[in-house]
């Protein structure tokens, strides 16, 4: 009676050992509800020859295609949930009151690995110079930080994580553009103090809902059309719908269906976008309505999402771009009343990872007091500018670092960015107290010019540049 069942039970386990596979080669191809894009089908066979990668990027496609993929996770997440409090995913923390938290904002939470206050300062600069950059054109300029939902609900991180006192990146961030007269929006203190409004956040997602995106939408509203009238929603009841789900919620649970509380407030939209635009895809875009004749460009990430049918409503002409580094180049075929960046608070590190693509402004030349050690130099082109980047020798990080390029008496002087840019990371290999700069030059410049770094009165040559224009 044994042997039946014995052969039942390894039937039906070789079965759904095979049943993934089987469903893949049948053609099987599950939604991707993850947010991120998977592993493409690799070939045994390149234009080199022999694939030697070809196991371990068949093993990537394999797990994230085989058969019935979602729903294996699914089960899987939905077991480790119900009996560990878990979903041992490195990329998702189940927190309290059914919230779901981002890991990568768990430093920030924890109050740990922080950037230095030198890295803050250089990011103060960064802004500092961004902000002289619109204003010099007329237009003005705003910083606002997105800030990480554990920021807003500490109440509902799981109790075995122990914030430390440390002041976090963003507090040191918004005081140290304080001091450098940088404008800003403090998204954290006004979620904060309308927590008791309702719930700003969605349960299993990163971003705000619609709640707390339109409290950010009339705060930015505040400071860019205030001369203007728009609609502040302030009258509108929003109804609570049971369709929620989010990207922390199909990282875990991608085959449910999302049936969380969120609260709709009906806002009808009227505007247009540019033609040919998909929003979904293109890093830049534009909208265009007739509430009025105020214009914005938006540097954005995702939290933006929810603010672009607010905005785009209520102002005449927004263009929104995703694009990182920061391409103020775009500036030049439509210039805006206002810009402004909004980032979320996770990735506040990642402003100094490159410089904006910013033409530098001639600024006066500095005094120069004395003379340094030699600087190190690239030059190299970037969308049809020439960048300037390298490093010197520094005890301490100046508070603002020029750049001078002289030639039979003509002297030009340009700010640079406090940034060591990774084109010029291997110049700064043996150098103590290696400082990074970087410069995108304005047009007009060509020719050959002898270059140097000014940074606290101390002159350090850089040798001689060439370049021509495109």
């Amino acid at each position: 009676m044994k042997k039946p069942f014995y052969i039942a039970f390894i039937a039906a386990f070789l079965a759904l050992c095979l049943l993934p596979s089987v469903a893949l080669l049948c053609g099987y191809e599950a939604e991707n509800r993850e947010n991120r894009p998977l592993a493409r089908l690799t070939s045994l066979w390149g234009r080199d020859g022999l694939n030697l990668s070809f196991p371990a990027e068949f093993d990537d496609y394999f797990e994230d295609h085989f058969g019935f993929r979602e729903e294996m996770v699914t089960a899987f997440h939905g077991l480790t949930m119900s009996l560990l409090g878990d979903t041992l995913n490195e990329k998702v923390i189940v927190g309290k009151n059914n919230m779901l938290f981002y890991s990568e904002t768990l430093d920030d939470y924890l109050g740990i690995n922080l950037l230095t206050d030198e890295e803050i300062g250089r990011i103060a600069a960064c802004l500092r110079i961004q902000q002289a950059y619109c204003q010099a054109q007329g237009i003005s300029f705003t910083f606002a930080i997105a800030p990480n939902k554990n920021t807003i609900y500490p109440e509902n991180m799981p109790s075995r994580y122990a914030p430390t006192d440390e002041a976090g990146n963003r507090d040191r961030l918004y005081a140290a553009l304080a001091d450098a007269g940088v404008e800003t929006v403090d998204f954290a203190a006004l979620l904060l103090s309308h927590k008791e409004d309702g719930q700003l956040y969605h349960d299993r997602d990163t971003h705000w809902n619609e709640r707390g995106a339109l409290l950010a939408y009339n705060a930015i509203m505040a400071r860019i059309a205030a001369d203007v009238s728009y609609e502040t929603y302030a009258s509108s009841e929003p109804e609570t719908v049971y369709d929620d789900a989010g990207d922390l919620h199909n990282f875990v649970l991608p085959a449910l269906p999302g049936t969380r509380p969120r609260p709709d407030y009906g806002i009808e939209t009227d505007f247009s976008y540019d033609a040919g635009v998909r929003p979904a895809q293109d890093t830049t875009f534009g909208t265009t309505s007739g509430a009025n004749a105020v214009s914005l460009h938006l540097f954005r990430d995702s939290f933006a999402n929810a603010l672009l049918p607010l905005l785009s409503t209520n102002l005449g002409r927004v263009k929104y771009s995703a694009e990182f580094p920061y391409n103020y180049t775009l500036l030049d075929a439509e210039t805006p009343d206002a810009v402004l960046i909004e980032l979320v608070e996770r990735n506040i590190a990642n402003l100094l990872s490159a410089a904006p693509l910013m033409p530098a402004l001639e600024t006066e030349a500095p005094s120069i007091a004395s003379e340094g050690s030699a600087a190190r130099l690239v030059q190299y082109r970037r969308s049809g500018y020439t960048q300037l980047a390298g490093c010197f020798p520094a005890a301490v990080q100046p508070d603002r670092i020029f750049i001078l390029l002289e030639r039979e008496g003509e002297t030009h002087s340009f700010e640079a960015f406090p940034i060591l840019e990774a084109q010029a990371e291997s110049l700064a290999d043996g150098m103590d107290g290696a400082r990074g700069f970087s410069l995108t030059l304005p047009e007009g410049l060509a020719g050959e010019y002898a270059v140097s770094v000014v940074a606290d009165g101390v002159r350090y040559s850089a040798g001689t540049a060439t370049w021509a224009e495109d």
